[in-house]
């Protein structure tokens, strides 16, 4: 299994103190020995703030009283032993939050400008000059050593969403758990890792390419774990031990969780998917109910137990199914509508008060994978069923056909008449149009996709083609 990022172990961190402990306000005492026992304390209490997701930690928040701060920022960790301001410049407001003061935020006034004088690990003196945010990390963190929280100072303080201090490991792969995850993280959702399959061929080139949801992940910096099979579930498990979910959120992951990961959370796995539950469980349920002419689909977020899409409901939202709708317009307007859904949900879950209503099993249906074959057009059925199929499978992967011994891609079209006709024939071109005969009905073809070419209009097509009536397309 790859693993990309830092994921701490127990035993190289340190629980942080609770915010009423005595420690916090005693203040702390000079650094005399520089041994073993300093350079183990700042190894843990480095791996505690990368645990934690801070950008700073003091040793009063781990329970020591020592003058020693770690921090990072601009990508570097500072290691600081007995630091003192010797000079500060101007001044600067903004809100800031603290791992000992976790679910608040206060606006506080810091030096814009700072320069520390203070020694290494060693004993060595340094100096180190911050500003802006590097200079407000440094101020709080020594205020910290002298007794002092932000709650102190704050000229307001506010109270964060609670759901927003939940640690969630996110599991997924496509674009549509891409947009998900990204909507998390610009929220301010404390993600703590992510679960995503292995890099693999991808596009025309068959390059090996990462997922959609590992790229935002290495981009936003979250522990990143790719399991490649159930040879890797020991160790995926693990991992999630050492990363301390509240809560595992999934959307289009693609496997099955095994009891041992859903198990991993203090309060349990949840997933979206893409349909009003139990109605289209599987891996497919987007294209499925195209093809069935649903007039309302939605998204279910749910407790996942060790089912397909069977778990208890805690949430759904439904749309309208318009008319013309293909595969990637649902596509994203599902993932728009679960994303909220599912920020939905956990508000409800940080509340305390989300539901768990059982699925129907009298009612589920499935939405089973698209199998090799599915998106071939047989022009021999009703011009309304191919229609269907057109809109589900566009505009990836096509729904498809053979033009003069060519695939040929059908990308969108409309019905054009009810008149009979032999399935395939191509009854007329011309002002742009394509019309075309089916086993009941005509379709007009308004999107199409040649061989090796790329996607245009009908109109365009009949510019660098030559089709023409009496053509029979099907035949390959």
């Amino acid at each position: 299994m790859e693993v990309i990022g830092t994921i701490v172990p127990p035993q190289d961190r340190l629980p942080l103190v609770p915010s009423q402990d005595s420690v916090l306000r005693d203040g702390a005492r000079p650094v005399k020995h520089f041994d073993d026992a300093l350079a183990d304390l700042l190894e843990k209490m480095r791996g505690t703030m990368e645990h934690e997701g801070g950008v700073g930690l003091a040793a009063p928040q781990v329970g020591i009283p020592k003058r020693v701060v770690v921090t990072r920022y601009d990508e570097v960790v500072h290691e600081l032993v007995n630091p003192e301001i010797v000079k500060e410049e101007g001044k600067q407001e903004g809100y800031e939050g603290c791992l000992s003061v976790p679910g608040y935020m206060g606006e506080v006034e810091r030096p814009a400008r700072l320069r520390l004088r203070y020694q290494d690990r060693e004993g060595k003196t340094r100096w180190l000059d911050a500003e802006d945010w590097g200079a407000r990390v440094l101020a709080h963190e020594l205020d910290h050593l002298d007794g002092q929280l932000f709650v102190d100072c704050s000229a307001r303080v506010l109270r964060l969403r609670p759901e927003l201090g939940l640690r969630i490991v996110f599991m997924g792969t496509p674009a549509f758990a891409d947009g998900i995850l990204e909507d998390m993280l610009g929220d301010g959702y404390k993600v703590v890792g992510v679960v995503t399959a292995p890099d693999r061929p991808r596009g025309r080139g068959q390059r090996i390419r990462p997922s959609p949801v590992k790229m935002t992940a290495l981009d936003a910096g979250v522990p990143i774990l790719q399991p490649s099979g159930s040879e890797d579930e020991p160790a995926l498990v693990q991992y999630l031990g050492w990363l301390e979910p509240d809560l595992i959120v999934t959307a289009a992951y693609g496997r099955i969780l095994k009891p041992e990961v859903l198990a991993a959370p203090r309060i349990g796995s949840i997933n979206l998917h893409a349909s009003l539950l139990p109605r289209y469980r599987g891996a497919a349920p987007i294209q499925r109910q195209i093809l069935a002419g649903e007039q309302y689909t939605g998204v279910t977020v749910y407790w996942m137990d060790e089912g397909m899409d069977s778990g208890p409901i805690i949430h759904q939202r439904t749309l309208q199914l318009d008319e013309g709708t293909d595969g990637g317009t649902l596509h994203d307007r599902l993932a728009e509508v679960g994303s909220e859904a599912l920020r939905e949900a956990i508000a409800m879950i940080a509340g305390g008060d989300a539901p768990a209503q059982p699925q129907d099993e009298a009612c589920a249906t499935y939405a089973p994978k698209i199998e090799k074959g599915e998106n071939t057009i047989a022009w021999e059925r009703p011009a309304e069923d191919i229609l269907r199929q057109i809109r589900a499978f566009s505009p990836r992967p096509g729904a498809q056909t053979w033009w003069l011994g060519r695939r040929l891609k059908i990308l969108d079209a409309e019905l054009y008449s009810h008149d009979d006709a032999q399935p395939g024939e191509i009854i007329a071109v011309g002002d742009g149009d394509i019309i075309i005969g089916t086993g009941s009905g005509r379709l007009r073809l308004k999107r199409l996709q040649p061989e090796g070419g790329r996607p245009m209009s009908a109109a365009d097509f009949l510019m660098g083609y030559d089709l023409h009536p009496g053509q029979v397309l099907g035949k390959g």
